[in-house]
């Protein structure tokens, strides 16, 4: 299991921010978050609503991939939050599914859905997953979700994301 990362070196991603109009734009080198200051680390945010259109298809999070480049073999962790609503009538339980891919390839961690409070409404959501032994190189990460069941209506908005890297 990860813990906390302090200080991250081989991989040379840039910090990264999507503003509220969703453009990415530089970050400090360095952010501090309660495990303490991360060297090298992704950060991506984005404040529209996104919907999954009526279909049980897995959806992007985000407008934008993230992109990570290193020289070494390396451990990641990435933690999402952000708001997600069922818009769905239907009787409960309202639940959403995320998950993270590396390359195509499902990350570890995770739970296999979240159940939202009520429809109509927005609730917090958070999920945390890693990959171990990511081979030097590119790899694309990518965040996603889908209703649990086929023909709800689900939107996400106000929703980041935080790669930390370790060795």
């Amino acid at each position: 299991m990860l813990l906390c990362f302090a200080i991250f070196t081989s991989y040379t991603a840039l910090a990264q921010e999507a503003s509220a109009g969703d453009k990415v734009a530089s970050v400090p080198e360095a952010l501090a978050t309660g495990s303490g200051v991360l060297q090298n680390a992704i950060f991506l945010s984005e404040t529209n609503k996104k919907g999954n259109d009526s279909t049980g298809a897995w959806v992007s999070a985000f407008n934008n991939d993230v992109t990570l480049t290193g020289t070494t073999a390396q451990c990641i962790e990435m933690r999402y939050s952000g708001e997600v609503e069922d818009e769905t009538s239907a009787d409960p339980p309202y639940r959403v599914q995320f998950r993270a891919t590396v390359d195509g390839v499902l990350a570890k961690g995770g739970a296999p859905y979240f159940d939202a409070i009520d429809h109509g409404i927005y609730t917090i959501a958070a999920m945390n997953w890693w990959v171990c032994g990511l081979a030097p190189g590119t790899h694309t990460v990518r965040i996603q979700f889908r209703p649990y069941f086929s023909v709800d209506t689900i939107f996400v908005r106000n929703r980041t994301l935080i790669i930390e890297f370790a060795q």
